[in-house]
């Protein structure tokens, strides 16, 4: 027995994109555009003020220069979907949301705890540099072999971790091109930037709502850095205000 579905069920591989289609077409009917760069970003400016929103899968995140718009959002929404209104953010995505007089700060203490504890070295202690100064790291090193699954399970906890945390971005990409072979310096080298870590669970970026408005970004590089190839790294920065929101290096 054969049966013809009418609408996208719960489970099936196709139900993402069903959905997916269904809520761009509802918030484009209310006037959203969505970002050409950015797709699970849509914002919507006119008289009444702006509105963006943010999209992961059926997770919805709203701001906007008026709440009473917020507010009408939210109702238009409900008269297409059935959904809870969960109020503001506290986590999102393994990122911890804190609400301020002053603005909001945004970082992974929680997420940072269980790295910790599940690398073992929740009972390490702290360091003040994220790498020891002058460190080089080659894919020539000779000492012996550790085990790849393990080190690219802490690298892959630490990529996340970086969303919030700039100050380690450096190290984890340094540690993280020695994924194939890893050695027992390279794993010295991430065992040393947990101890940081534990030194510095709360680190993350404050946004205040004072702050100065204006969009400023840093670059640097080095110079033929890496002993074994002669490559250079790049580094950029950016700033809204006192608030970084996008880095590499």
């Amino acid at each position: 027995m054969v049966y013809k579905l009418f609408k996208a069920l719960y489970g099936l591989r196709q139900a993402p994109r069903a959905w997916n289609i269904r809520l761009d077409k509802v918030l484009k009917d209310l006037n959203f555009k969505r970002s050409p760069r950015e797709y699970a970003l849509y914002r919507r400016e006119d008289q009444r003020g702006v509105l963006i929103v943010r999209v992961y899968v059926d997770d919805l995140i709203v701001t906007g220069s008026s709440a009473k718009e917020i507010e009408n959002f939210k109702n238009q929404m409900r008269k297409n979907f059935e959904m809870s209104d969960l109020g503001q953010p506290s986590y999102y995505l393994g990122i911890e949301v804190v609400q301020q007089n002053r603005g909001i700060a945004i970082c992974q203490e929680g997420y940072a705890t269980k790295v910790l504890k599940n690398a073992n070295m929740w009972d390490c202690n702290p360091t003040k540099y994220p790498m020891e100064p002058g460190l080089q790291l080659t894919n020539e090193d000779k000492t012996e072999l550790v085990d790849p699954t393990m080190y690219k399970s802490i690298i892959g906890c630490l990529r996340y971790l970086t969303h919030t945390r700039p100050d380690i971005n450096y190290a984890v990409g340094v540690a993280n091109r020695f994924m194939e072979m890893p050695r027992v310096t390279h794993l010295q080298a991430v065992k040393h930037l947990l101890r940081y870590i534990k030194g510095t669970l709360s680190f993350g970026i404050q946004y205040t709502r004072n702050g100065c408005g204006k969009l400023i970004g840093y670059s640097d590089s080095s110079h033929a850095n890496d002993r074994v190839d002669g490559k250079s790294t790049t580094g950029m920065i950016f700033y809204y205000g006192d608030g970084s929101f996008a880095w590499s290096g």
